[in-house]
C-alpha cells in the first residue's frame, strides 16, 4: 500500500535524522577563537566551554598590568562579554531544535456499551510536511548560526578595543594627575614665598592674593584630576570584571611614544572591506532571510500533511490501516511570511551598502587622525618640550644672576608642566587613533551595532 510505505519510510527517516541532528557543542566557537587570534592576536574564552578563569586572572594581576594584560583579563573575566557570547549557545539551540524531526502524536479512544464488548481506536501520526521541509528549517538555522559566529567575533574585537582605549585613558589620567600635583607643589612653594615676602613688606597684597588664587586653583585642579583618574581606573576595573582585593593591581608604565608609521592609504579601503566581519555577518543574515523566503513559499504551496496508522476494534472486528489528514492551503499560502522575508532581504542589502560606505569613510578618517596625532606628538616631543626646557635653563641662569625673581622661575616651571600635560593628551589621542585603525583593519567597525557598552563614560 503506498500510504503504508510512505509511513514506514518516514519513520525510518525520523530515526536517521534523530541520530544526525546533533549540533556541535561549541557552536563553532573554536572557529571564532581562531579567527580573532589570526586577526588580532587575542585569546578568546567561553566560560561554557573553558570553565571559570580561577587562578588565571590572579596570576596576571600578580604583575604590573599593561594594555595587553588588561585585555586578556577582560576576555577571561567579564561577565557581560560572556553573556553576549551565549548568543552562540542560543543559536546552537535553535539549530538543534530546527534539526529534530517532528514528534509522533498518539490518539486513543475507548467506549463501552452495557452488555457489549468495549470498542476502542488507537492512532499514531506524524507531521510529514515538517519532515519534508526539515532540511530547509535546518538550513535557515544554520545560516543564522553562521551569522552569530561572525557577530560574536566582531563583538569580541570591539570589546577588546574598549578595554584598550579605557587602559590608555587611565594611563593618561594618572600622568595628568602627576603633573597637576607638580603644578600644585610649585604653586604652594610660590605662595609660601609670596607670604614671607608680604610679611616682610616686600610685595603688595595684590601680588600675594594673585599667588594665593593660583594656589587654590591648582588645589582644585589636582582634586579634579584625582577624581578623573579614580573614575578611569574603576571603568577599567569594570571592563576587566574585577572587584574586592583584585582591584589593587599595579599599572605598567606610561603611554609610549609612537613607534610605527600609519598604514599606506593605497588599497587601505579595499583591505578594510575585505576583512570586515560586519559585512560577512550581514551576508549570512541575508542568506538566512533568503532561505526563510524559500521555506515560506514552499510551505505555502504544498498542503500540510499528517500521516500514520490506526488500530481500531468495533463490533468484535479489528481493523488496522493507514490514516492521513490534509490542510489545504486555499487562503493562507504563506504570503505574509514570504513578504516579511523579502523585506528583510531588502533591508539587509541596504544595510550592507551603507555599512560598506561607513567602513571606507571610517578607515580614511582613522588614518588621517593617526597621522595628525602622530605629528602633534612629535611636535610636542621634538620642539615644544625641548623649548620649555631651554626656557627653564635660561630663566634659572637669570635667576642665579639675580636678574629675575623667584616668581618668574616658578611661572616658567608651571608653563613647562602645562606643555607636558598637552603632550600627554596628544599621546592619549594618538593611541586611541591607533587602536581604532587596528580594529577596523582586523574587521570590526568602531561603534558598530551590537558592541558592548559597559563601564562609566
Amino acid at each position: 500500500m503506498p500510504i503504508m510505505k510512505l509511513v514506514t519510510h518516514s519513520c525510518m527517516l525520523l530515526l536517521l535524522l534523530s541520530l544526525s541532528a546533533c549540533a556541535a557543542r561549541d557552536a563553532g566557537f573554536e572557529s571564532v577563537r581562531d579567527l580573532i587570534d589570526q586577526r588580532a592576536g587575542l585569546d578568546a574564552h567561553w566560560r561554557y566551554l573553558d570553565g571559570p578563569p580561577d587562578e588565571r586572572v590572579a596570576e596576571i594581576l600578580s604583575r604590573p598590568v599593561g594594555s595587553e594584560e588588561a585585555v586578556r583579563i577582560a576576555l577571561l573575566n567579564n561577565s557581560d562579554l560572556q553573556a553576549s557570547i551565549e548568543e552562540l549557545g542560543i543559536a546552537r539551540a535553535l539549530l538543534l531544535d530546527a534539526s529534530l524531526p517532528p514528534n509522533i502524536e498518539l490518539e486513543a479512544e475507548r467506549s463501552e456499551v452495557p452488555s457489549e464488548r468495549a470498542e476502542f481506536s488507537f492512532a499514531a501520526t506524524t507531521d510529514l510536511s515538517r519532515l519534508l521541509f526539515l532540511p530547509m528549517y535546518r538550513g535557515v538555522a544554520s545560516a543564522e548560526l553562521d551569522a552569530v559566529r561572525f557577530q560574536t567575533a566582531g563583538m569580541i574585537l570591539g570589546f577588546a578595543h574598549s578595554v584598550r582605549t579605557a587602559y590608555y585613558d587611565y594611563q593618561a589620567a594618572e600622568q595628568l594627575l602627576e603633573l597637576d600635583e607638580t603644578v600644585l607643589e610649585a604653586a604652594a612653594a610660590s605662595y609660601d614665598v609670596a607670604q614671607r615676602l608680604h610679611d616682610a613688606g616686600n610685595i603688595p597684597a595684590l601680588e600675594l592674593a594673585n599667588e594665593r588664587a593660583f594656589y587654590e586653583e591648582s588645589r582644585g585642579q589636582a582634586a579634579i584630576a584625582e577624581a578623573v583618574a579614580f573614575s578611569r581606573r574603576e571603568r577599567l576595573n569594570a571592563l576587566m570584571g574585577l572587584s574586592g582585593m583584585e582591584t589593587n593591581w599595579q599599572l605598567a608604565g606610561r603611554l609610549a611614544d609612537p613607534q610605527e608609521e600609519a598604514p599606506d592609504l593605497v588599497d587601505l579601503e579595499a583591505r578594510s572591506i575585505d576583512q570586515s566581519l560586519d559585512l560577512v555577518e550581514l551576508e549570512h543574515r541575508y542568506r538566512a532571510a533568503a532561505r526563510r523566503a524559500n521555506l515560506a513559499r514552499a510551505e505555502g504551496l504544498l498542503p500540510s500533511l499528517r500521516a500514520g496508522v490506526e488500530l481500531s476494534r468495533e463490533e468484535g472486528t479489528r481493523e488496522f490501516g493507514p490514516v492521513i489528514s490534509l490542510d489545504l492551503p486555499l487562503f493562507n499560502q504563506g504570503q505574509g511570511q514570504v513578504a516579511l522575508a523579502r523585506a528583510e532581504m531588502r533591508q539587509l542589502e541596504l544595510q550592507y551598502r551603507a555599512r560598506a560606505v561607513r567602513i571606507r569613510s571610517a578607515v580614511r578618517t582613522a588614518r588621517n587622525e593617526l597621522l595628525v596625532d602622530a605629528r602633534r606628538v612629535e611636535h610636542y616631543r621634538d620642539v615644544l618640550l625641548p623649548l620649555r626646557e631651554q626656557i627653564i635653563d635660561e630663566t634659572q641662569l637669570q635667576y642665579n644672576a639675580m636678574e629675575l625673581g623667584v616668581f618668574q622661575l616658578i611661572a616658567a616651571r608651571r608653563d613647562q608642566v602645562r606643555t607636558a600635560q598637552e603632550y600627554v593628551r596628544a599621546l592619549q589621542e594618538y593611541w586611541h587613533a591607533r587602536a581604532t585603525m587596528d580594529q577596523i583593519l582586523a574587521g570590526r567597525l568602531v561603534s558598530a551595532e551590537g558592541d558592548l557598552d559597559m563601564g562609566m563614560p
